[in-house]
């Protein structure tokens, strides 16, 4: 961190905004050079007169609301703000208050110092806005210090914090530093945006790689420079990264932690508004509220969806130049559009979602149905509701691994439709769908839970068996198919009858298998013997021995001799 007693210089004219490669040395001296253009600049943000005077009297203790009422009324403008926010649905109060000693009796002093300091603050956000080069930039950034502040009100009336304007003003002064980066080195910061944005990678990390400093330690410089307490200027320093809240703190040192914990709640919650939307972030703000203030999920979504609209009426109650801002919703739907035109078939299922259920106030689990559905998709093939290839690579891989692991046995069995293409030619293809699905039905509700049914392609479905001895599979292929030689195929009033081929194909400490795609190719050339061979019959490895060794014998030796059954 820099050192806080900089040298007292001349003062100078405001320098012209800078670029980091013209200021010399690097590191350390880096760092000394940009605080020490900001400790000269005459044009640095000040709070107004009034509110640094009401910040010092605010400390003596004897100090009465009569003389800071006197105080504050020196100041018009600020006077009017102050009863009119106080007279809003901010605070909510049942009765007008039409006086500034009545507003303080009934908030206290600590409350109506905070309101002063956070319009003062404001001010200086939309002044800095109106007038600098980048008034974009500005802009962006009073209106998200808002959406933080107004966020962290929100966390403290949930967690029922003692002094929630506090709470506010701490999080509306987080990224302060950010000011002094946005107005000095306005083409080196838009670098550096720039990049956090397109990398994902930390500000905090980026700005220190850049200038040497980072916004949280030039913020709190700023902080410093205006006198602010401890209770603000820490949580400026430390809102990125708290640090573990330790049993032995002072009351008022746990005040603070918990201060900065809200405060880096509140910037979590600006991140999903303001910066590229991204869910996981909104997982890890829930998970945080939860871990260290005990606030419900269904909590924070509430908050999230209401957000953007308390944020404008507190803009209106401030007086400020709010421009239009998405709420949640809005957020959702669009991060939704974005995910469509990567994957179409996800952008048609979500329209059919949002034209179901025609509540964006819902499009949070709409969008977490959507990506479940997308999952599934991704999984299940179309017609006949089981796994796809694509899955099934993943399993038997994965089967494969474990079995020669721990030195268990695996069965893979490949099934075929016998003369199919009949069937689709004579009865049409969409009986021919319909035969596929009462297949796919039918040899799911024989297998074991433990096994795996996927369809392989065109009319052939293939099983893993994981556990399973040759015998044991070659017993379930059996099984099988009885069952589908027993199905009668109910096609508009008339019956047809279909039956299936198998091949068999195991790994075990018996039947050694060097991979997973020998296994399948194995079970494959079964299926092609079975079919070979006569149909509407199993062929194991015991089958394929046996015709080897038949096949090896002189020829009228074999001659009457039956094929494998």
């Amino acid at each position: 961190m820099p050192p806080r007693d900089l040298r007292r210089g001349e003062k100078m004219d405001p320098p012209a905004a800078a670029r980091v490669s013209n200021l010399p040395g690097n590191g350390a001296s880096r760092v000394r050079e940009i605080l020490r253009l900001l400790d000269q600049d005459r044009d640095l943000p000040t709070l107004s007169p009034v509110v640094e005077k009401v910040l010092q009297r605010v400390k003596d203790e004897r100090v009465s609301i009569r003389e800071l009422a006197e105080i504050i009324k020196n100041d018009v403008s600020l006077s009017f703000k102050i009863l009119k926010v106080v007279n809003s649905a901010f605070y909510g109060f049942p009765r007008k208050i039409s006086t500034l000693t009545q507003a303080m009796v009934i908030l206290g002093l600590s409350a109506v110092k905070n309101l002063a300091l956070s319009m003062s603050i404001l001010e200086i956000f939309v002044q800095e806005a109106s007038r600098g080069k980048d008034g974009k930039g500005f802009r962006v950034f009073w209106e998200r210090s808002l959406f933080s502040a107004v966020a962290a009100r929100r966390l403290a009336l949930l967690m029922k914090h003692r002094n929630e304007e506090e709470v506010f003003i701490a999080a509306l002064l987080q990224d302060i530093g950010t000011l002094l980066l946005i107005k000095h080195l306005p083409e080196d910061y838009a670098e550096v945006m720039e990049k956090a944005q397109r990398s994902a990678s930390d500000i905090v990390a980026l700005e220190e790689d850049a200038f040497g400093i980072n916004h949280a330690v030039l913020g709190e410089f700023l902080a410093n420079k205006w006198r602010l307490p401890r209770t603000l200027t820490i949580p400026i320093l430390r809102h990125h990264n708290p640090s573990p809240t330790p049993d032995s703190l002072e009351p008022e040192e746990q005040h603070i932690h918990q201060l900065t914990q809200l405060v880096q709640l509140s910037n979590q919650i600006s991140a999903i508004f303001y910066e590229e939307y991204r869910s996981d972030r909104v997982e890890q703000l829930k998970q945080s509220a939860r871990t260290h203030f005990n606030i419900s999920p269904q909590e924070i979504e509430d908050l999230l969806d209401h957000l953007a609209d308390e944020v404008k009426e507190v803009a209106e109650f401030f007086g400020l130049p709010l421009e239009g801002t998405q709420s949640y919703s809005e957020l959702l739907m669009a991060a939704n559009i974005a995910l469509g035109k990567i994957n179409l078939t996800y952008e048609q299922m979500n329209r059919e979602l949002i034209a179901a259920k025609k509540r964006a106030e819902e499009l949070s689990e709409q969008l977490a149905e959507a990506n479940r559905k997308l999952q599934e998709m991704a999984n299940v093939d179309g017609l006949t509701q089981i796994f796809n290839r694509r899955v099934f690579q993943n399993l038997i891989t994965r089967e494969f691994y474990r079995s020669h692991r721990y030195g268990h046995p695996l069965s893979c069995i490949m099934i075929d439709l016998d003369h199919f293409k009949h069937v689709n030619d004579s009865e049409g293809h969409l009986v021919g769908d319909q035969v596929l699905r009462e297949v796919a039905a039918l040899l799911h509700g024989s297998l074991r839970k433990t096994d795996f049914l996927a369809r392989y392609g065109g009319e052939e479905f293939v099983v893993i068996l994981p556990e399973a001895e040759n015998k044991a599979a070659a017993t379930l292929a059996e099984k099988l198919r009885r069952a589908v030689e027993a199905h009668p195929f109910d096609i508009e009033g008339r019956t047809i009858h279909v039956t299936i081929s198998l091949g068999v194909a195991t790994y075990s400490r018996e039947m050694p298998v060097t991979s997973e795609e020998e296994l399948v190719q194995r079970a494959d050339a079964n299926l092609y013997l079975a079919k070979r061979y006569g149909r509407n019959r199993t062929w194991t490895e015991d089958d394929s021995q046996q015709l080897r060794e038949r096949l090896a014998e002189p020829a009228e030796a074999t001659q009457n001799e039956p094929l494998p059954t």
